[in-house]
């Protein structure tokens, strides 16, 4: 009998062994997937003070490596600072000390000097955080009006271009939608470009162009009086780009991402002319036109908001967020991964993930999502939680190159780069892998699957540029590079 119950003791206790060597190997696993927490991103700042409201609404990279963070966090000034500046490990740079809790919704450093939009004012302080140069605030405030302001372009030499609301009721003498304003300040009054409504944000197009966008039922329908329904394209002396000719008739299209081809990701929600039906994302051609090699009618999400974040990932696909609990008909929460031409890549995401434990009627959504360094992104907005676990309303995910055990990235080597005729793929003692090259606007150029370590394949035909690559093994790991063809 006795011999029976150590037996018994000694064989449970070898099953919790196993139970725990599996579990650690499950998780171990788990850990190295794409898009799971970066844990070694810790920032240290109490969002959730005074409750669960913090929003982070962006994130630059400065010249030094630091990251700037913004938003509006709610705490109180208990905790006062709705914008943080941080290392990329998280932690705090204490030599930053902006003391005001008012909102912040834009950023930009210039001439060691940070340009913030707060609660629609703009506003001037150093690199240390204390507020600076009000002249020129003051000069700023005197030119609009109104005084509100939307997000603007700043110039290299300090003047901008920006939207104003000139809906003042308490003055006769209404101010323009959009103005330029030099860099002392002072509006410009040489400037006679205007449009007739709201115009929500300008964001870079190219070296010389910038796209302009307007929003909601005061959102511009002309720009010159010449038609140009919510989003037009001018040159940085504001002349109208009439090569360029809007789609919308209605709602927030909103520019997320520029290719490098010109093409553009729109997003949030609106509706375009001979389609009855709100959409939520789309692709413009250069001209403006839709982009029929995207899947532009197929993204419907529920009814909680719009698409309001796309950043390009190193497969040549996207990272969608927004405000959703289901996407291309597959449940998603708030982000998705889709592939070059916007279809749902079902692989990632089938989790929890961007999730919260909001009061009823508060819904979280993804607001920004910024590409990071070794191919992590950095995913920010109104949540609490990712895949079940308490986070701050920013975090760092890890991209499609993280986790990679069995081949190191500096083991592969491609080679001639840059190429001509051929490109040979050599993986060293590893072998098996699919492996797929795209062209710079994610379209596919080449599918193979390589069983052997060392191949050469024909790129005769390419067309001369940048093309990247994706190495993938059968448990899923992924090795990311590019080359160039002359």
């Amino acid at each position: 009998m006795l011999l029976k119950q150590l037996h018994f003791i000694k064989t449970n206790q070898m099953k919790n062994i196993y139970t725990l060597i599996i579990s650690l190997f499950f998780t171990a696993n788990i850990q190295a997937q794409p898009f799971f927490l970066d844990t070694s991103f810790n920032l240290n700042y109490n969002f959730y003070l005074t409750g669960s409201q913090a929003t982070v609404y962006g994130l630059n990279y400065e010249p030094d490596g630091k990251l700037m963070i913004y938003g509006a966090f709610h705490d109180n000034y208990s905790n006062p600072s709705d914008m943080l500046r941080i290392y990329e490990d998280g932690n705090l740079d204490n030599t930053w000390q902006y003391p005001y809790d008012m909102g912040v919704s834009f950023v930009k450093l210039l001439n060691n000097k940070y340009i913030s939009l707060t609660l629609n004012t703009l506003a001037k302080f150093t690199y240390e955080g204390q507020w600076t140069d009000t002249a020129w605030q003051n000069n700023t405030f005197r030119g609009n009006i109104c005084h509100d302001f939307f997000k603007p372009y700043i110039f290299s030499d300090g003047s901008m271009l920006v939207g104003t609301d000139s809906i003042c009721l308490s003055v006769s003498d209404k101010k323009r939608w959009f103005m330029r304003f030099l860099p002392d300040g002072n509006a410009d009054t040489n400037f006679k470009h205007s449009t007739n409504g709201l115009a929500f944000g300008i964001v870079k197009y190219s070296s010389d162009k910038l796209l302009v966008y307007g929003s909601g039922m005061l959102g511009f329908t002309k720009y010159d009086n010449i038609p140009a329904i919510r989003l037009c394209r001018i040159d940085t002396a504001g002349n109208l780009d009439t090569t360029f000719h809007s789609i919308f008739i209605g709602g927030n299209p909103r520019p997320l991402y520029v290719q490098n081809d010109g093409k553009i990701i729109v997003g949030d929600f609106f509706n375009i002319i001979n389609y009855p039906t709100t959409l939520f994302i789309v692709r413009l051609n250069a001209d403006g036109s839709l982009d029929s090699t995207f899947n532009n009618f197929n993204s419907a999400i529920n009814n909680y908001g719009g698409i309001l974040a796309s950043c390009p990932t190193t497969d040549g696909g996207y990272l969608i967020g927004g405000s959703f609990n289901q996407y291309q008909g597959y449940n998603r929460n708030n982000i998705v991964k889709t592939d070059a031409n916007g279809y749902i890549d079902t692989a990632y995401f089938n989790g929890q993930g961007i999730n919260s434990t909001f009061q009823a009627g508060n819904t979280p959504y993804v607001g920004g999502i910024v590409k990071g360094t070794n191919d992590t992104y950095y995913v920010m907005g109104y949540f609490t939680h990712y895949n079940g676990v308490h986070v701050n309303p920013i975090i760092r995910i890890h991209g499609l190159s993280v986790g990679i055990n069995e081949v190191k990235k500096e083991n592969v080597k491609v080679y001639p780069n840059p190429a001509t005729n051929s490109i040979t793929f050599n993986t060293g003692m590893f072998k098996d892998f699919k492996l797929r090259i795209f062209n710079a606007i994610g379209q596919t150029v080449l599918q193979k699957h390589l069983t052997t370590s060392n191949t050469t394949l024909n790129i005769q035909n390419f067309k001369q540029g940048m093309y990247y690559y994706t190495l993938i093994n059968n448990k899923g790991k992924v090795i990311s590079g590019k080359f160039v063809k002359e």
